[in-house]
């Protein structure tokens, strides 16, 4: 009862100040808002980031290409693009009839200024590594040599390598490689704002309150159906308001009041009473995110294969969906996410949940009831609640599993170093499985990071790496999983979920595995 009267405190006093900080507006004219619960960080591509700032920046900038919401790369402000045949030389068309916030039109100069300002070293660009060479191999560590503007609406980018990461990498959400023009700085050449081509510009940002879109008039959407972050991009709406609200209970109780349109990931337990409010609209998603157990292979207990394969068949992997996602996650112990356009059924093979084989494997490894401990953490409801629920499915297979339970920043710290026998963990979503793997396989005494130490799994990533043909890194995915599944090198559960609540009145939100959202092409009711 005291926790629904803070909520409705916190929702009273949201809709007072939303009231007070809003200015006037034509009937119609209000903005969608949408909860966001921290401040954005700033307003220039990949540079000081964070996962609502890019949720912000993808509505005002594009860039060359964009993922499509099966993950593969569509065209943005390149119509089309072509790859030399040692695959080092990529030449892009650029799309007309393209302007900028200012009325300029779109040019290759342009995309080569901005390309010039990402790749210099004072940049601050949090991706440039992945394109001048500075990158490890996790990362591709490819180097763009040269990029050339033969005419008006032709770029072209000459590599040191062949790479099949080039296209996903300049398709970053993390990274924007977007396509601005030079009035984004002022006149001594430091950041102003954004003057970029996407369907919605800066019109206010009152830091700790909220950042206001404006429709951007000259926009001329791309003719395809939207998709991910491709195809048409229609800013239906005249202007989009993000709204800083910290608290979850304040931001449902605000959407529940009508001061707030859009709460994005909404925990859970909260699902079924938002979904009986009929003033309300409940979407789900599917994430590229992985929920997993992690191994270390080096471990005196655990470098034995079959003690590995005992806990994969001890782990009820469907019941820990059920009970830590209310069913909503799916299952996967692969590295590509079940909604990646690379994903096969060859990436459902898996050890079955079986007490019985898993006892005879322990018995044949010699295990003797050595303690093997959980590291977890209490931060992450779902890191813990899977602890819990593995280390019983465990102990029911004769396996000691103890829980050592920790802060956050202790367990990446020791995840980061290889220091922990299991952890309950997650990794963010990775757009390319090439990502996850490079960040799987490797040498553990050189990055403690590795999972998965294998002379032929590192074969395979090489060429992984390098492989530009759809169909051939499919297959090469489908090899690794195959290994994967044998040597049990990480146990993986789920790829992630979460619930989208909007009004009734607001349609057409467009949500995907990538976990962000968009809101060109929603449309609303009037009021």
């Amino acid at each position: 009862m005291r926790s629904q009267r803070v909520a409705f405190a916190l929702a009273a006093a949201l809709v007072v100040a939303l009231a007070a900080a809003a200015p006037a507006f034509a009937a119609g004219a209000l903005p969608l808002r949408i909860a966001l619960n921290a401040d954005i960080r700033g307003l220039e591509p990949g540079v000081n980031r964070d996962a609502n700032t890019d949720l912000v920046i993808h509505h005002i900038v594009e860039g060359l290409v964009a993922h499509r919401a099966d993950m593969s790369i569509g065209p943005a402000l390149a119509d089309s693009w072509t790859t030399s045949a040692d695959g080092k030389t990529y030449t892009f068309k650029l799309r007309r009839g393209v302007s900028f916030h200012n009325g300029k039109p779109l040019t290759s100069a342009e995309v080569k200024w901005s390309w010039d300002r990402y790749l210099a070293p004072a940049s601050g660009w949090a991706c440039r590594g992945w394109f001048d060479g500075s990158a490890s191999g996790a990362d591709g560590g490819l180097r763009i040599e040269a990029i050339e503007t033969p005419d008006a609406g032709t770029v072209i980018f000459r590599l040191d390598r062949p790479s099949g990461l080039f296209l996903a990498q300049l398709a970053s959400i993390q990274c924007p490689s977007a396509v601005l023009h030079p009035a984004s700085l002022d006149a001594q050449g430091k950041w102003r704002e954004p003057v970029a081509t996407g369907p919605y510009k800066l019109a206010d940002w009152k830091r700790g309150q909220y950042v206001e879109l404006v429709r951007h008039g000259g926009y001329v959407p791309r003719k395809e159906p939207r998709s991910g972050y491709a195809g048409a991009r229609v800013p239906s709406i005249e202007r989009l308001r993000f709204v800083v609200v910290p608290e979850e209970v304040a931001a449902v109780a605000a959407l529940r009041a009508g001061s707030i349109d859009v709460v994005q990931n909404v925990a859970v337990d909260q699902i079924p009473a938002l979904q009986k409010n009929p003033a309300l609209r409940v979407t789900h998603q599917s994430l590229l995110g992985w929920t997993a157990l992690l191994l270390n292979t080096r471990d005196p207990v655990l470098r034995d294969v079959r003690v590995r394969q005992a806990l994969a068949r001890a782990i009820d992997r469907g019941q820990a969906v059920k009970v830590n996602t209310g069913g909503y996650a799916k299952v996967n112990s692969s590295a590509v996410p079940v909604d990646s356009a690379y994903y096969t059924p060859a990436h459902r093979a898996w050890p079955p949940y079986d007490l019985q084989k898993a006892r005879e494997l322990l018995r044949a490894a010699g295990y003797r009831g050595a303690p093997i401990r959980i590291q977890t953490n209490r931060r992450y409801k779902n890191m813990f609640d899977n602890a819990l629920m593995m280390q019983a499915m465990l102990q029911a297979a004769g396996v000691r599993a103890e829980l050592e339970v920790m802060d956050w920043a202790a367990q990446l710290a020791r995840y980061q170093a290889g220091e922990f026998q299991l952890s309950s963990f997650s990794f963010s979503a990775r757009l390319d499985p090439a990502f996850t793997y490079a960040n799987l396989i490797g040498d553990k005494g050189k990055r403690g990071t590795v999972q998965w130490e294998d002379a032929a799994a590192s074969q395979l990533l090489e060429r992984l790496m390098t492989q530009v043909d759809a169909a051939d890194r499919k297959a090469t995915m489908e090899q690794l999983h195959q290994r994967m599944a044998v040597q049990v090198p990480i146990i993986g559960l789920y790829n992630g979920h979460w619930a989208i609540v909007t009004r009734a009145d607001v349609k057409d939100v467009m949500h995907w595995p990538a976990g962000t959202l968009a809101f060109w092409g929603v449309t609303r009711a009037s009021r």
